[in-house]
């Protein structure tokens, strides 16, 4: 078989001596294996047991084992995913105790603890008794810590060592995933020689990384050492026998296996010594990367050492005495606390001829260096390397100062955060009255910290949901408060705190968000979850006073003898009433929020687990207004705004749209709900063939000659992640060597998601950090371009070599018009790039478009960017390994290798790429002022008349020929084309008539209705004559109506000739009469505009025109929009009447 069909995506789990693909997650599961693999081999007859609570940066690891459960299972590997972190810790150490109480047939249970920081925290307790009590000797106990020191997914910006080093546990720490399983093999060896548990940092550049690991390479060499006594797992030690056994002989004999196995290693010593580098862990690459970057290319000729210090506790004196030797000044590069340098500091103290120690501060300046803050980076510590390199004048490097941008100042652009999935339950289920303030928890729903900060509290640990209203109870003006708690985090601890609550006998509401699924982690089932009939059982039993369901399906809850008695179910539509209703209820009350996480139900859609929704709902452009009234009331991402000839208007997504419908409670009648049976989807499009020329391209013969760095930016849930493992995955087939780091952790919620790509022809790779350097990124990969100019990528961009492939398909950032969303102009983020860039470097295409008109969705446009960047030979992989790279990935292969082939096609026949897609180059050029004119006026006359068009048109002419008379405005005329839509939308008022015809016979009802005869259409309106009133809020209700209401539509668009006659009954409501009444305001404006235009105030009319634009809507939307237009109107149109002081055009 040829090799590259050998290569599989499991093989990091099966293969011993081959190359393979693993990230930093997967290498725990494949240290697990090959611990049990390890003690076959050498006579020993063990099983292992993995346990943990899930949580960033090893959010994926249940995961992981679950998809890997073949391989644990053929090793005698049992996964128990626990119901919190305490109990996980628990589990495992009972494992070691085996021997002592069970007769058992196997020699011993290896077994690992897996949390994130604040869960180590929280299982302390459990980890102190284990480390005091002790571990089997064939067995073992190895802590996967994950730390995320910048808080990217965490409540805390964590460091695990303090916690560990207060229980005695040893810490060692891999500075990438080719260390993890060979340091887990000695931890998992320490921990059985000691009688000690041993912890594995597990950072988030480590976790979130993948890269080629050399399997020949994964088993330490281990010295023979005497068995030490009396430091194993016993029976029922005292208290200070077991404090004894832990200080005077594990920690000891912990000490003498790291010493004698020579985990710590020197990296380089020179003969002329000035200063000695000690770097922990991760720093220890970051510093090989930031001595290059200042220009020392032989660290040994300039007196510098290095010594990689794997195991930060504890250290070991021999090995530091003799580094620091001789050394004028030792230099401790650790991130966050001094554990390290504290410790060298004592070790060295009493030394005759002690060096300098700096760390944290400078031994000499005394002033703040190696931050004690946030992450290290190699570009962070070039800074401090650099001051001290020049201090000891050790080697002449060049000033390490960043290139200045190319460009001038520009606007800031908005940042990509975070927000909630299309259709997340949580964009209806944390809605509150509007003067709440709630509960802020841990889970998806805390994505609200970024929207709307104003309407939440601080941030408690998980489980504490609550107690802080406990404590401000008592002294509070507030009577009652709300507080979220996702269902994970109620089935993990989160009951205690209700339980609290009740005890305390404080006025609180519950809000339990049931979303049957642990969303933040990857859409797991919370262990030991109950259903929410369980749930509201549970409750009662508490002694919760009121207990609420709501649903947006409240129908499956039929039967309600399940739950606890006196339960009320109700639609979600009632949540904002029930939650006013319950605030006034005394003691602890609780409303159980039952919808499934959105991405969930879309994954168990497309596997036939659950019943896809018939209805698929459209916007018809036509009637959409643009006010964004849809879009706040469903906060949904999959309602994006458009650009228009009329203006910016709204549509739906459907390539991420999950069928929430929140959105069509709008108050706008442009929503259809089309029954997707029946529905032949625009018409179904044949996507082009590949033409015969890519069977003639040449495959660029890829040339690498020193390590090649590429960046990716991009948007959460689109799969950058996925591309970055498609590059790795290729350079193994080519037999190279690569990592890839991604940020992802909330960021994977539609925020800004970025990988870092490095690749080489050595193992000696992995000496360097996994993250890009300042200025080194030879590729970006801009899949999203708002992510693509952000301080995270411009700061590795190149201008001498940086080559930008950049999809010019902006998308907007969040739901655009609602809390923090907002829509970025493409020219603003191509000037951000140039400021970076040469403009000839970069690459700036709407590649979305281009993916979707010749593979059928915007989702394979990043695999287009990956074919145009191939054969460009920017990428140096082999085109046939990027190929198989895609196939071995196993989704959508057909379509994804041939996005990968247009995009190889685009980057040397980009009119064949085009004319195939049938996207015109120029097609965001905008139209002649005489094509715009005209559109309106064509409009205008089937609305109502030709007399009525040529109003429009004698009033647009007068201006148009005022405005030809200014030498600057001649060719563009931009003051004629904003009146013109100015007196176009307000003439055009959307009555019922109108919605009726452009339902009937507008673009949308031609181009898709017309196409789909036979499907069955809803509608979702409110007429003014005859809808209820809401009322809590006063507004007219929105209802659904059947298909019978198109033949209603098709005759009400016939009776247009009675608009604003005695006869017209829709023209008495006080919204038309306030229309009319502004067609007459808006042609008295363009009037005394016409008199006093000048080019002194020319652009103040055309700002001025921002407040009659403003007005659009329906109902009570439109009225509102009208009230503050109203405010501003006349006393801008008066400021600028009164101030206009040159001649006017005539």
């Amino acid at each position: 078989m040829n090799y590259i069909n050998t290569i599989k995506l499991d093989d990091c789990f099966t293969k011993d001596n081959d190359l393979a693909l693993m990230n930093g997650v997967q290498a725990l599961v494949r240290l697990l294996i090959e611990q049990a693999k390890l003690d076959k081999d050498n006579g020993l007859i063990t099983k292992g047991y993995v346990s943990g609570y899930p949580g960033s940066p090893l959010g994926t690891l249940d995961l992981e084992l679950g998809r890997a459960k073949k391989h644990l299972d053929k090793n005698n590997i049992v996964f128990q995913p626990a119901v919190n972190e305490e109990l996980a810790a628990t589990a495992a150490w009972g494992t070691q105790m085996l021997g002592l109480y069970d007769r058992p047939e196997i020699d011993g249970v290896f077994s690992m603890w897996y949390g994130k920081g604040p869960g180590l925290d929280r299982a302390m307790d459990a980890l102190r008794h284990a480390n005091m009590g002790g571990v089997a000797l064939k067995g073992g106990m190895v802590l996967a810590v994950a730390d995320d020191p910048i808080g990217k997914s965490s409540t805390l910006a964590y460091q695990s060592e303090q916690s560990l080093i207060s229980a005695g546990i040893p810490i060692f720490y891999p500075a990438n995933v080719n260390e993890v399983i060979p340091m887990g093999l000695q931890a998992f060896a320490l921990s059985r020689h000691a009688g000690i548990c041993v912890a594995l940092k597990i950072t988030s550049d480590t976790a979130d990384s993948n890269a080629v690991v050399d399997l020949s390479r994964l088993r330490p060499i281990f010295s023979n050492l005497d068995e030490p006594t009396n430091v194993h797992v016993n029976r029922h030690d005292p208290a200070l026998d077991r404090e004894a056994a832990l200080i005077k002989r594990r920690i000891p004999a912990a000490k003498d296996f790291i010493k004698q196995n020579k985990i710590n290693k020197t990296i380089f010593y020179p003969n002329k010594k000035k200063i000695g580098i000690i770097a922990v862990g991760k720093a220890v690459t970051e510093t090989i990367d930031a001595l290059d970057k200042i220009g020392v290319s032989n660290p040994e000729k300039a007196g510098i050492g290095l010594f990689s210090c794997k195991i930060p506790w504890p250290m070991i004196n021999d090995e530091i005495e003799n580094f620091s030797k001789g050394f004028e000044e030792i230099l401790i590069i650790e991130e966050k606390a001094s554990i390290v340098e504290e410790q060298v500091a004592h070790i060295l103290f009493n030394s005759i001829s002690r060096p300098l120690l700096s760390g944290k501060m400078d031994a000499t300046t005394k002033l703040d260096l190696i931050p004690k803050v946030s992450e290290l980076s190699s570009d962070i510590i070039s800074d401090c390397l650099f001051k001290k390199i020049k201090k000891n004048n050790t080697e002449t490097a060049p000033a390490n100062v960043k290139s200045e941008s190319l460009g001038n100042n520009l606007p800031p652009v908005a940042s990509r955060t975070p927000w909630y999935c299309a259709g997340c339950p949580h964009n209806s289920g944390t809605k509150t009255p509007d003067d709440e303030v709630v509960g802020i928890g841990i889970g998806c729903h805390s994505i609200g910290y970024f929207l709307h900060p104003e309407k939440l509290t601080n941030f408690s640990q998980m489980g504490g949901e609550g107690g802080h209203w406990i404590g401000r109870a008592p002294f509070s003006n507030q009577k009652h408060t709300f507080q979220n708690i996702g269902d994970g985090t109620y089935a993990h601890s989160g009951s205690l705190a209700i339980r609290a609550a009740v005890s305390a006998n404080v006025n609180i509401t519950f809000k339990i968000l049931y979303n049957d699924a642990v969303a933040m982690t990857g859409g797991q089932k919370a262990v030991g979850g109950a259903a929410p009939w369980d749930i509201s059982k549970q409750l009662s039993a508490e002694g919760v006073k009121k207990i609420y369901v709501v649903s947006d399906e409240p129908e499956q809850f039929r039967d309600t003898r399940l739950f606890a008695d006196k339960v009320g179910i109700f639609h979600r539509d009632e949540l904002i009433n029930i939650q006013k209703e319950v605030r006034n209820i005394t003691g602890v009350t609780a409303i159980i929020y039952v919808q499934t996480c959105a991405t969930e139900l879309r994954r168990r859609r497309k596997r036939g687990i659950v019943k896809d929704r018939d209805i698929k709902m459209y916007i018809n452009p036509d009637v959409c207004e643009g006010c964004g009234d849809c879009a706040e009331k469903s906060n949904c991402v999959a309602v994006k705004p458009f650009d228009h000839f009329e203006g910016v208007k709204r549509q739906i997504d459907q390539s991420v749209c999950n069928k929430d419908y929140s959105c069509k409670k709008g108050f706008c009648p442009s929503f259809i709900g089309v029954t997707s049976s029946n529905i032949s989807e625009p018409p179904k499009k044949k996507f082009p063939d590949l033409p015969e020329k890519i069977n003639k391209l040449a495959h660029p013969k890829p040339k690498l000659k020193e390590i090649r760095n590429i960046i990716m930016a991009g948007i959460g849930g689109t799969g950058i992640s996925t591309v970055a493992a498609i590059i790795v995955m290729a350079a193994r087939i080519d037999k190279l060597f690569a990592q890839s780091m991604n940020f992802t952790g909330l960021a994977q919620k539609n925020g800004a998601v970025t990988s870092q790509i490095r690749i080489g022809q050595e193992n000696s790779l992995y000496s360097r950090s996994a993250r890009l350097p300042n200025e080194t990124a030879d590729l970006l990969l801009g899949c999203d371009a708002v992510v693509s100019v952000s301080p995270s990528i411009t700061r590795t961009l190149n201008p001498d070599k940086t080559i930008a492939i950049v999809n010019g398909r902006v998308e907007p950032v969040g739901v655009a018009g609602v809390h923090i969303g907002t829509v970025v102009d493409d020219s603003l983020l191509k000037k951000h790039l140039e400021n970076h860039l040469k403009i000839e470097n970069i690459q700036f295409i709407d590649i979305s478009k281009l993916a979707e008109n010749l593979v059928g969705d915007t989702v394979y446009a990043n695999i287009m960017m990956l074919g145009i960047a191939a054969q460009k030979n920017l990428i140096p992989i082999d085109i046939t390994s990027l190929q198989r790279a895609i196939e071995l990935n196993g989704v959508a292969i057909e379509q994804n290798l041939k996005a990968f082939n247009w995009g190889r096609l685009l980057s040397e026949y980009p009119e064949d790429v085009f004319n195939a897609a049938k996207v015109d180059k120029n097609s965001n050029q905008e139209k002649s002022i005489d094509d715009y004119i005209d559109t309106f006026s064509k409009i205008l006359k089937k609305y109502q008349n030709k007399q009525y068009a040529d109003l429009f048109l004698s009033k647009i002419n007068k201006i148009r020929n005022l405005e030809k008379k200014m030498s600057k405005f001649e060719k563009n005329l931009p003051l004629t084309r904003k009146i013109a839509l100015t007196l176009f939308r307000i003439m055009r008022y959307k009555d019922e008539y109108e919605v009726a015809r452009l339902h009937t016979s507008g673009d949308f009802a031609y181009n898709f209705l017309n196409i789909n005869k036979e499907a069955k259409l809803e509608f979702y309106l409110a007429p003014p004559l005859f809808s209820k009133k809401d009322p809590d809020t006063g507004h007219l209700k929105k209802e659904r109506f059947g298909h019978w209401v198109f033949n209603l539509f098709k005759i009400l668009s016939k009776l247009k000739f009675l608009r604003g006659s005695k006869l017209d009954i829709f023209g008495y409501t006080n919204e038309r009469k306030r229309e009319r009444h502004l067609i007459q305001k808006i042609i008295y404006t363009i009037d005394s505009i016409s008199e006093i235009l000048n080019e002194n105030n020319h652009s103040k009319i055309i700002e001025f025109l921002d407040i009659p634009l403003s007005i659009k809507g329906y109902g009570h939307v439109k009225e509102k929009n009208m009230d503050n237009a109203e405010l501003k109107w006349d006393p801008a149109l008066d400021k600028i009447i009164n101030n206009h002081n040159l001649k006017k055009v005539s």
